[in-house]
């Protein structure tokens, strides 16, 4: 009799051993699979899946707490009837119901899992309620489906001790949830919630990359237009610029007095200098400020061509190396300059006499300009009234009173203009 009750009480033993070899077994497969996905939906279905082999369920909510909204929003909706998961797009937010309303709610409140034997008793006091119907499909109301939910356990989705939301699940049998399969439950409920934190925040990580993608490529499409729109500006102020060059080319054919004739020919170099600037400096502005140097390089020569003056009469130096201005201060500076090298070329070296223009600019440590344009000729005479570099010389007032700064005319063994901004 002795070892009849051993033998019985060993196989128990044996029983419970391999019960628990079991759970170990699923626990262990069902964390490696969470380890591995980042999709929401497999995690969940796998969560069904491994839940009903510790309780006899059909249906498995999970529904999202937020708490500063107080707001229950469900993501996911597993049923026996569907061999995957059912779309919960269509139910809206459920806000936070009022005490003793509401079996989520009441799991919320009291921050722990509950376990109802009632439940379509505690349905009638619910506010909000959704029913599986038997083709697998949601309903605002009961359509007699094949079978009744007679029993449910709600068990909170907690991270580091905060509420993300819950899992319920439902049972059409009678007590089916008790205290020996809750906290098998919870724990695989804690396994489900790192790897559903994981989930989100790699959905969160995929919706922000997503966004910054279509940012940039919205960022390249205006950057594109910019770049037209500049390029179609570019063109019809070069092309007004030709126009009004080609007027003023022909009425000067027509003008007799040289003193008037060199009004329009300074004229005519205006506009094609701003045509100039436009092709140069506004083709440089995409890539950052610009490199003043390279640019007068340009200009320099362009008006040497265009005075009809010989580069061996009259020498340039250029001193502007490092110097990189914004596209604003730039086209106005290359105004300045191409105001008083005309000046130079045309007044300070009569009766073709040799001599050299020099151009330096420097930047001091409080992040100021020095401009200097100097020549060796015979000096602008302040008393020319009326000449045109009377003119030139009011335009170099109005160019660096837009660039903030101030300028100086001096006079010693030639002329030196001198603009600080």
């Amino acid at each position: 009799m002795q070892n009849i009750t051993e033998r019985e009480s060993l196989k128990g033993l044996i029983e419970v051993l391999n019960h628990k070899n079991k759970e170990l077994k699923l626990l262990y497969e069902t964390s490696r699979f969470f380890s591995t996905t980042l999709d929401i939906c497999e995690l969940y279905n796998k969560l069904f899946d491994v839940l009903r082999n510790i309780a006899d369920l059909q249906d498995m909510f999970v529904a999202r707490f937020e708490e500063k909204k107080r707001v229950i929003k469900y993501i996911y909706l597993r049923s026996v009837l569907e061999e995957s998961h059912i779309d919960v797009s269509s139910i809206p937010e459920i806000p936070l119901a009022p005490e003793g309303k509401g079996i989520i709610s009441e799991a919320i409140r009291k921050n722990d899992t509950i376990i109802i034997n009632d439940y379509q008793k505690r349905l009638e006091q619910s506010n909000t309620k959704y029913h599986i119907t038997n083709e697998g499909t949601l309903a605002d109301m009961d359509t007699e489906k094949e079978y009744i939910i007679e029993s449910a356990m709600i068990v909170p989705i907690k991270l580091n001790n905060k509420i993300l939301g819950f899992i319920t699940l439902m049972s059409k049998n009678k007590d089916e949830f008790d205290e020996r399969n809750r906290a098998w439950i919870e724990t695989m409920v804690n396994q489900a919630a790192i790897a559903n934190k994981n989930a989100i925040l790699f959905s969160e990580a995929n919706i922000k990359a997503k966004e910054k993608f279509k940012l940039e490529l919205e960022l390249k499409e205006v950057t594109r237009e910019k770049d037209l729109m500049t390029k179609e500006a570019s063109g019809r102020v070069k092309e007004n610029m030709k126009i009004i060059s080609s007027l003023l080319q022909f009425q000067s054919d027509y003008v007799m007095d040289p003193v008037y004739n060199e009004y329009f020919k300074i004229a005519r170099v205006r506009t094609q200098v701003i045509a100039l600037i436009q092709d140069k400096l506004y083709s440089l502005d995409k890539k950052g400020d610009i490199d003043i140097e390279s640019f007068f390089y340009v200009l320099v020569p362009f008006l040497f061509e265009k005075y009809e003056i010989s580069l061996n009469r009259v020498s340039t130096y250029i001193n502007a190396k490092n110097i990189k201005l914004p596209l604003d201060k730039a086209v106005t500076l290359s105004l300045i300059v191409n105001e008083l090298i005309t000046n130079s070329l045309l007044h300070s070296f009569p009766n073709k006499k040799k001599g050299n223009i020099a151009i330096d600019i420097n930047e001091d440590e409080s992040g100021k300009y020095t401009l200097a344009v100097r020549d060796n000729g015979i000096g602008v005479l302040s008393s020319n009234k009326g000449k045109p570099h009377s003119f030139s010389m009011v335009l170099v007032g109005m160019y660096v009173k837009k660039l903030g700064g101030t300028f100086k005319i001096e006079r010693n063994s030639g002329t030196k203009v001198v603009v600080k901004f």
